[in-house]
């Protein structure tokens, strides 16, 4: 039976392929969601594990950190369009950066998974057996990729919100250039 810390990854990897094959809507008041849900998603994964060394709550800081930054410049490439007619701004997604967040959830699930087995007599064997000898470091850099996958969330949607705001103030003077009111998104 699955329970909330194993279906974590599974949930977090449904909505990543499911927000990463086609372009999407930027709804400028939501973009603070999917970030929250990645985060809450990679805490609870954490969250079963013993409270880490200063070694690898330093290796969790840099995570994060290296997350944030690359979600900040990871955005500038991310091809924004306007319509025109309805105010909507639409986001392509970039195949590199589903693929890096989709493996970040499969490697922690997968040594989950693994970490389950017991070492010992008829126990485990092979690089089984390695993983279980080596499962704390083996947790403290999967967890850390967890985090520098919700730090490059949080940071991309800090950077969509700043680029989506011209666009708005754009549509929103076209708008009363026409004669229209400025209400838009």
């Amino acid at each position: 039976m699955l329970d909330l810390l194993h279906l974590s990854p599974l949930l977090a990897l449904f909505l990543i392929v499911r927000r990463g094959i086609r372009p999407q809507r930027v709804k400028v008041n939501r973009l603070w969601l999917y970030p929250a849900i990645l985060t809450f998603l990679a805490v609870t994964s954490l969250g079963h594990s013993h409270f880490p060394p200063v070694v690898a709550l330093s290796l969790y800081v840099g995570a994060s950190v290296a997350g944030l930054a690359m979600g900040w410049f990871g955005t500038r490439h991310v091809e924004l369009t306007l319509d025109d007619a309805t105010g909507t701004i639409m986001s392509k997604p970039t195949l590199a950066g589903t693929a890096v967040t989709a493996g970040v959830f499969i490697a922690r699930f997968a040594l989950d998974s693994v970490m389950g087995a017991k070492p010992g007599p008829g126990g485990v064997k092979g690089w089984k057996a390695w993983a279980v000898a080596h499962g704390a470091s083996l947790i403290w850099i999967t967890n850390a990729s967890l985090l520098f996958v919700a730090g490059r969330a949080i940071g991309r949607a800090v950077h969509m919100y700043l680029r989506t705001q011209p666009l708005l103030e754009q549509h929103r003077a076209a708008k009363l250039a026409a004669g229209g009111t400025a209400d838009g998104q």
